[in-house]
C-alpha cells in the first residue's frame, strides 16, 4: 500500500543584509531582526533593505502601472544598454539637457570631491562608498541603495569644482585643477562666469541626490553611509539661501553619529579620529552661530566624539606659552583639538546667552557680553601665538611649491597641513567675532528705536543703557576689525581658492570690511590690501557658485570695485613663498586697537568696567 506524502512548502530564506550584499559575501540572517554574525564580528550596523523577489505580474493594474512608470521617470535609473545612470529632464526642469553619468565622469566627480575639505569628515572616511564605487567600476546603478545615495551626493558636490566640459559647457575653463594660469592671469570675468554656467548641472545633480535620499529614507535609517549623506546634503543646502528654513539633514546627521559613536567608543580608550572630529564639530557650531540657529552639538557630543578637555582656556594659553621654545610642528598639531573644543564651547555659549532667539525675549545681559568678550580675548591670544609658530614653520619649509595646487586631501604635505591648521584657527576666531558684533549692533539699534519712540521727555534709563551697550558694541567692533587682516592672512597661507564651503562667512567679512572702509576718513594701504585679498577670494568662489544671481552678493562685488581697480588675482596666486616681513607688517599684533582710540586688547577688561561704572547704572539695563 503506497503512502501519501505531503510536500511541505519551503520557507524562503531571509534576504542578506545591506553590508554583506555590498561586499558580495555570504550572509547568515538571524531571526527577529538580530544582526548577522559577520556584522557582529566586524562591529558594523546590520540593516536590511526589503526587496521584491520573484517575477513581476504579467498584467498589473493600470493605475499601478502608471505609478511605476512615474516613479521610474523621476528617479535615477540604470540604463542597461550603456551601464549609465540617466537623470530625467521631466524631474529636473532647470536642466537644459540630460546628463549621463558615465563611469568616466563619475570617476572625475569623485576625484573633484577628494579635493574638498568635506571629504575629510570622519564619517565620510569611515564609509565604504569609495571602495564600493571602485568595485562597481564607477557604475552608480550597481551600488546598493544607501551607497548609491551617497555616491550621488558626492557627484553633486564634486560638480561644484569640476572643470569638465559637460558641466561648464563651451567657453573658457581651466584645463585641470592645477591650472593656476586660468585663475591668476586669466580674466576674472571668466572665473566668475563659471558659476552661472555650471548652475543648471549642479542643481540637477543636487535634485537627483535629494530625490534618491528621500526615497531611500536615509533620515530614518541609521548607518555610516546615511550619516555621511546627511552631512554632505546639508553642505549642499548651505550653498543656497536656506537661512529661513530648518536644517533636516544636519539634524539627521548629528542624530546618526550619536548612535554610531556608541559603537566606535570603547571604555578607557581615546576616541578614534578625535582631532578630526573636533574640527568638524567646531565648523558645525560656527555655521549654526552665523545663521542664528540652535546649536545642534552638545557637550556630550563633544566628549563622545572628540574627548573631554580638562584644561580651561586660561590653562590652555599658559601651556602654549610654556612650549614656545619647543621646535617643530607637534606643538601646533597638539593644540588643534583643544582649540577646536574651546571654540565649539564658546559658540554654544554665544547662542545660549547672547544671540539665541530665546535670549532676544529679554534685555541683554551685559555681564554675559563682558564675559564673552574676555573669552574672545583669550582666543585671540592663543591665535597670535599659534600663528607665530606657523610663520616659523612656513619660513623653514621647502614645500611651498604646492601652495597653489588643487591637491587631494591624502596628498597633502606637512607644510600644507600646517597652513591648513592656520586657516582653521583663524576661521574659528572669525566665526565667533562676527555673530557677536552683528547681534550687538542689532541690540543697539533696538535701543535707538525705543529711545526715539519716547513721547514725553527723555528716558534717562534707556539713554544710559544705550551708552553702556554702545561701549560693548564698540569693543566687539574692534575685535571684529582685528579679524579682517587675520582672514586675509588665512587666505594667503593655504590658497584655498577652490573651496566654496565658507562663502557665507566670507561674504559677511567682506560686508563688514566694506562698512569699515566706507566709514574711515583715510584708508590705510594695508587695509586696502586686505580688502583686495578677501575680494579676490570672493570672486574665486564665483568659479563654483552663481554669485551674480544673488542681488546681495552682486552688490558686494560692485562695492569692491570702488576700492580695488583690479582683482589683484595675479599677485594673489603668483608667488608661492611666504614673506614674514610683509605678514608682520599687516598689523597682527595687539597694538592695532590703538588705531581705534581704544586700549590694547588683553585679558584685563577693567577699562570697560570703569566706563560702565561712570554711568552709575545697575548691571542689567532697565526693561523698556
Amino acid at each position: 500500500m503506497s503512502t501519501l506524502r505531503i510536500r511541505q512548502k519551503r520557507v524562503p530564506k531571509p534576504p542578506a543584509c545591506d553590508t554583506c550584499k555590498a561586499k558580495r559575501v555570504l550572509c547568515h540572517p538571524q531571526p527577529n531582526g538580530a544582526p548577522c554574525p559577520r556584522c557582529v564580528d566586524k562591529n558594523n550596523l546590520c540593516t536590511t533593505t526589503p526587496t521584491r523577489r520573484g517575477r513581476p505580474a504579467k498584467n498589473p493594474e493600470p493605475a499601478r502601472m502608471q505609478e511605476q512608470e512615474l516613479a521610474m521617470s523621476q528617479v535615477p535609473t540604470p540604463n542597461s544598454s550603456s551601464s549609465m545612470t540617466f537623470l530625467s529632464p521631466r524631474v529636473l526642469e532647470s536642466f537644459h539637457e540630460s546628463l549621463e553619468l558615465t563611469p568616466e565622469i563619475v570617476e572625475h566627480f569623485f576625484d573633484c570631491f577628494e579635493r574638498l575639505s568635506s571629504a575629510m569628515n570622519p564619517i565620510v572616511l569611515n564609509s565604504s562608498v569609495k571602495r564600493a564605487v571602485q568595485t562597481a567600476a564607477f557604475r552608480i546603478s550597481l551600488l546598493p541603495p544607501e551607497t548609491r545615495v551617497l555616491a550621488l551626493v558626492i557627484v553633486a558636490l564634486g560638480s561644484l569644482i569640476s572643470f569638465h566640459e559637460s558641466v561648464l559647457g563651451p567657453g573658457p575653463r581651466p584645463a585641470s585643477h592645477d591650472d593656476v594660469t586660468f585663475f591668476a592671469s586669466g580674466s576674472h570675468t571668466d572665473v566668475i562666469n563659471c558659476g552661472p554656467r555650471r548652475a543648471r548641472t549642479c542643481r540637477a545633480l543636487h535634485a537627483a541626490a535629494l530625490k534618491a535620499a528621500w526615497d531611500t529614507g536615509i533620515i530614518l535609517n541609521v548607518s555610516t553611509e546615511n550619516a555621511a549623506s546627511c552631512f554632505l546634503l546639508d553642505t549642499l543646502d548651505e550653498q543656497s539661501d536656506f537661512s529661513k528654513l530648518s536644517r533636516p539633514w544636519a539634524n539627521a546627521y548629528i542624530s546618526h553619529i550619536r548612535v554610531l559613536a556608541t559603537l566606535w567608543r570603547k571604555p578607557n580608550v581615546p576616541p578614534p579620529q578625535s582631532a578630526n572630529w573636533a574640527g568638524f564639530l567646531m565648523a558645525e557650531t560656527l555655521l549654526s552661530a552665523r545663521r542664528r540657529k540652535p546649536i545642534l552639538v552638545t557637550m556630550g557630543d563633544q566628549i563622545l566624539l572628540s574627548g573631554a578637555e580638562s584644561r580651561s582656556l586660561e590653562q590652555f594659553l599658559a601651556s602654549i606659552e610654556a612650549s614656545a621654545e619647543k621646535p617643530g610642528s607637534k606643538v601646533l598639531f597638539d593644540a588643534m583639538k583643544p582649540y577646536a573644543f574651546h571654540v565649539t564651547h564658546l559658540a554654544r555659549e554665544l547662542w545660549e546667552t547672547i544671540i539665541g532667539d530665546h535670549v532676544r525675549l529679554a534685555p541683554l545681559s551685559e555681564s554675559a557680553v563682558t564675559q564673552f568678550i574676555s573669552s574672545i580675548s583669550l582666543v585671540y591670544a592663543v591665535l597670535t601665538r599659534l600663528l607665530s609658530r606657523v610663520d616659523t614653520l612656513c619660513a623653514a619649509s621647502s614645500g611651498a611649491g604646492d601652495i597653489g595646487a588643487f591637491s587631494r586631501n591624502h596628498e597633502w604635505s606637512e607644510d600644507r597641513v600646517v597652513r591648513g591648521c592656520a586657516y582653521g584657527i583663524i576661521m574659528g576666531f572669525v566665526g565667533l567675532v562676527l555673530p557677536l558684533h552683528r547681534e550687538l549692533e542689532y541690540r543697539v539699534g533696538l535701543l535707538d528705536a525705543a529711545a526715539a519712540d519716547v513721547a514725553n521727555g527723555v528716558n534717562v534709563g534707556a539713554t544710559l543703557a544705550r551708552e553702556r551697550l554702545g561701549l560693548l558694541a564698540a569693543q566687539a567692533r574692534v575685535i571684529a576689525a582685528l579679524a579682517i587682516p587675520e582672514l586675509a592672512r588665512a587666505i594667503r597661507l593655504p590658497r584655498w581658492y577652490y573651496a566654496p564651503i565658507q562663502v557665507r562667512t566670507l561674504a559677511d567679512c567682506v560686508r563688514f570690511a566694506l562698512d569699515e572702509a566706507e566709514a574711515a576718513p583715510v584708508l590705510e594701504p594695508e587695509r586696502v590690501k586686505d580688502l583686495a585679498t578677501i575680494g579676490a577670494q570672493l570672486r574665486i568662489v564665483g568659479y563654483s557658485l552663481d554669485l551674480l544671481s544673488s542681488p546681495e552678493t552682486a552688490q558686494l562685488l560692485a562695492r569692491l570695485e570702488r576700492y580695488t581697480e583690479t582683482p589683484a588675482m595675479d599677485s594673489y596666486f603668483s608667488s608661492g613663498s611666504i614673506d614674514l616681513a610683509s605678514l608682520e607688517s599687516q598689523g597682527l599684533g595687539l597694538g592695532r586697537l590703538e588705531d581705534f582710540g581704544l586700549p590694547p586688547l588683553d585679558h584685563d577688561l577693567s577699562w570697560v568696567e570703569m566706563e560702565l561704572d561712570t554711568l552709575s547704572l545697575p548691571v542689567e539695563p532697565p526693561e523698556l
